[in-house]
């Protein structure tokens, strides 16, 4: 068997541009729900679970921008 000429695109890749920023989009308001309950917790007056959304929120949030701005500057570039 011969190997492919062609190199197989990555899933980013194949995905247009638009997917991409709303995915990012998507992924990004999930993060500000995750955000949202963080405070919640808070105003419970249970720190540890607070945190643990604060974390896993601001995570979504950086993640769903960067994959957003990805997705943007990708349709620049046509």
């Amino acid at each position: 068997m011969n190997a492919s000429e062609k190199p197989r695109r990555s899933v980013i890749a194949m995905m247009s541009s638009e997917a991409l920023v709303g995915l990012g989009i998507t992924v990004a308001e999930l993060g500000f729900l995750c955000l949202m309950l963080a405070w919640a917790e808070q105003m419970r007056s249970v720190p540890k679970i607070a945190f643990a959304w604060l974390l896993f929120g601001a995570i979504l949030m950086i993640t769903g921008c960067l994959t957003a701005a990805s997705g943007w500057s990708k349709k620049r570039r046509r």
